[in-house]
């Protein structure tokens, strides 16, 4: 929401308030009473003391360093202004600074706050137990740490934490319920660092056993190439749904996602391909990764088409015993942050299984992997900061045969304290890994835009930036096209103290390269604006290996970012998300060696960063960088034409709808062929649908019910390298 208070505080809003009183002050002081008041509706009375009778002054209004209000007020006989100002609707929450100029001296200065109505959304609102649920809270002060109690249908406390709101006033976290959590409607609210409560809401659990999922297929019976959807009722409402489509044998033949409505109804479509065998499949429908409901597709044989795959094995394979299969993992044990290894051996050739890791018994992660030629599977996982030291148990689940597992130990990651103090402007600390971790802890400015760097040469670095409390703000692997890890450019949320992990992530690289020196940077960067559809000047040097530019974007923008340097320099570009990880990376997908992002498409409006650097960071040269905005397409103009290549790999398509809406949006493939292709409906960033396939059909039709209302922005996304696709997009609003 744009805000401007130029706008919204006129002139005329400003009444001098004239009266007799004492002497000026000797020093000008300034008085604004209440200091914060809601966005929508503060009034706000504000008192200038201390001046020159009878004489001009500047009053300035700020916002985010901003003038955004300025005139000339005359003070009274006793050296004395006084007015009050007032907010409206759609005024921007934040803190303002008003301030009273001498000529061009500021001798006065004070602050105010407008506070954003606090809401609270939380996703499902009721959920099994076990099952995650997300809670966001908006409209909260910045960099601000406030206690979330949650009370169980008792009135007993189930969870209590201290969470800080982001730079956006923003806080967004996950909770999942623990098997001796009661079930039934539980209470949330929030209180501010004065323990003062600010929102309440609601949430719901429900016990496992009463999910009572109903899933129809309509037609139960199909031929090949012909769609089915998949029908369910009775889920949570905006349930995350998973529906998986397997052959008799236990291959898996198509993954659907999608999320169900706030009635706790859903509509999938399954584009079942034309040479689809017949046979009968499974439809295995999951809920947070629990598997609760099934039914059972029949395929039938096309009359016109024998298909060979249809015939009886052959007595000797049918007959064959289940193989014998074994499981390892290296290292069995290490601290959290570390890789594991998994080796299956002894599958039959082409066997799918799924890989299921537990703790406490209770599935914690699941993949599904298909066995090589020879029946092998290797499987890496990895430990990450939010999860539990112990003995995690690693599972080949198999539809026929024995079921290996093995235990994979996690343990508690050392600390290593190498430095605590406030940040100057750049810190370079050199040190080395003990056991695979490092600990650095600083105190930030809100505000402040950090670039934090990794760089190692004995293993592959992994960087986690943390909050006071220990809650993940960050993390990054692998950064412009490279080993080493970087954050940022990001804005510190909150004043305070900070932590970042220094860990080793060995992927190719042999597993015991868990020690080995390291180099981190830390320094302050300022960004820069830019105009779009206008090219815009920049020059790098080894004094300036770099320049960061802020780029606001609005939900659905498709961008194109484009560098010219005439081939003085090698070129790259990243676009960093707000929380500091990289969005999009490109090195020489423009002219010459610079660097060139196509179609970067936005689902959800914000503040990115863009970085233009060069390969060689000592290089020195100049060019122009230029920003488009692209055409965004909007369905109810009519059909869409969608081309995706391996330069523009992602487009897009916006459209409106309402609240349990069902919507058919239809794909029409045109010319050529991808990979896989992912296609994703989002709303506010709320993903409402999902779907992916190796290979596009003739015709694909994705039908879903929307959850909510809003602008709905279709992400098309293709992976690999082919001949590229171009595609004819319709929607239907079936009544």
């Amino acid at each position: 929401m744009r805000f401007c208070l130029a706008r919204l505080i006129f002139p005329c809003c400003l009444l001098m308030l004239l009266a007799c009183g004492s002497l000026a002050q000797s020093q000008p002081a300034i008085t604004i009473s209440p200091s914060a008041g809601p966005a929508e509706s503060a009034v706000f009375d504000v008192q200038i003391s201390g001046l020159a009778p009878a004489s001009d002054y500047v009053i300035e209004i700020l916002f985010a360093d901003q003038v955004v209000f300025s005139s000339q007020e005359r003070s009274d006989a006793d050296g004395r202004i006084a007015y009050p100002i007032s907010s409206s609707p759609g005024d921007a929450a934040g803190i303002y600074t008003l301030r009273a100029l001498s000529g061009d001296q500021v001798i006065a200065s004070a602050h105010f706050e407008l506070t954003a109505s606090v809401e609270i959304s939380i996703s499902p609102q009721s959920a099994p137990i076990g099952a995650a649920q997300r809670i966001q809270v908006r409209g909260l002060s910045a960099g601000t740490p406030y206690r979330l109690e949650i009370s169980d249908p008792n009135g007993a406390i189930a969870y209590s934490g201290e969470h800080s709101s982001d730079a956006q006033g923003m806080i967004d976290i996950e909770i999942i319920s623990e098997p001796e959590d009661a079930t039934g409607r539980h209470s949330l609210a929030l209180y501010d660092p004065g323990g003062a409560q600010v929102a309440v809401a609601d949430l719901s659990l429900t016990s496992t056993t009463e999910a009572q999922i109903q899933v129809a297929l309509q037609p139960a019976s199909a031929r090949a190439g012909q769609a089915v959807d998949i029908v369910l009722s009775q889920l949570s409402a905006f349930a995350s749904v998973t529906a998986q489509i397997t052959s008799a044998d236990g291959v898996l033949i198509d993954t659907l996602l999608a999320r169900a409505t706030s009635e706790g109804e859903l509509r999938m479509t399954f584009a079942t391909a034309s040479s689809l065998p017949a046979g009968k499949y499974a439809v295995d429908i999951f809920v947070e990764a629990q598997k609760l409901a099934s039914a059972t597709l029949d395929i039938l044989a096309a009359a016109e088409m024998p298909d060979a795959s249809d015939a009886p094995a052959p007595a000797s394979e049918a007959s064959a015993a289940p193989s014998q299969a074994s499981a390892s993992v290296s290292p069995q044990s290490a601290p959290i942050g570390s890789s594991h290894l998994v080796t299956v051996s002894g599958l039959g050739p082409g066997e799918a299984v799924t890989i299921d890791v537990s703790f406490l018994g209770k599935s914690v992660y699941q993949t599904a992997k298909t066995a090589d030629a020879d029946g092998n599977i290797r499987v890496e996982l990895f430990t990450d900061a939010a999860d539990a030291s112990g003995d995690y148990i690693v599972t080949t689940l198999r539809e026929a045969g024995n079921q290996p597992a093995v235990v994979l130990t996690a343990t508690a990651a050392p600390t290593v304290e190498l430095v605590a103090e406030s940040l100057g402007p750049e810190q370079l600390i050199e040190s080395r890994l003990a056991d695979g971790a490092a600990d650095f802890s600083f105190d930030g400015q809100a505000g402040a835009v950090l670039l934090i760097s990794l760089a190692a040469a004995d293993f592959d670095p992994a960087l986690a930036l943390l909050d006071a409390d220990g809650q993940p703000l960050s993390m990054n692997d692998d950064s412009r096209g490279q080993n080493d890890a970087a954050i940022g450019p990001l804005a510190l949320p909150y004043s305070g103290r900070y932590r970042l992990e220094v860990s080793a992530k060995p992927l190719m690289m042999p597993q015991a390269a868990l020690d080995g020196d390291f180099v981190l940077s830390i320094s302050e960067v300022s960004l820069s604006s830019l105009e779009f559809d206008a090219p815009q000047a920049f020059s790098l040097s080894s004094d300036r290996p770099a320049r960061y530019y802020s780029l606001p974007v609005e939900t659905g923008d498709s961008l194109t970012v484009s560098l010219d340097s005439g081939g003085q320099l090698d070129t790259l570009l990243q676009v960093i998300a707000p929380d500091g990880r990289q969005l999009a990376f490109d090195d020489d997908s423009g002219p010459s060696l610079d660097a060139e992002l196509s179609n970067l498409v936005f689902d959800q409006a914000a503040t990115y960063t863009l970085a233009v650097s060069s390969f060689e960071p000592e290089a020195s040269g100049s060019g122009t960088l230029t920003v488009r905005r692209n055409p965004v397409q909007a369905l109810e103009a009519g059909d869409a034409t969608i081309t995706l290549s391996d330069k523009a790999i992602r487009d897009l398509v916006v459209f409106e709808a309402a609240e349990d809406e069902y919507l058919i949006l239809n794909l029409q493939k045109l010319k050529g062929d991808v990979e896989d292709l992912y296609v994703t409906a989002t709303v506010d960033g709320m993903e409402v649908m999902a779907y992916s396939t190796m290979g596009v059909p003739e015709e694909l039709p994705l039908a879903f019910v929307m959850p909510m209302s809003g602008r709905v922005v279709v992400t098309l996304e293709k992976f690999g390298y082919d001949d590229g696709i171009t595609l004819a997009v319709s929607l239907e609003r079936p009544q």
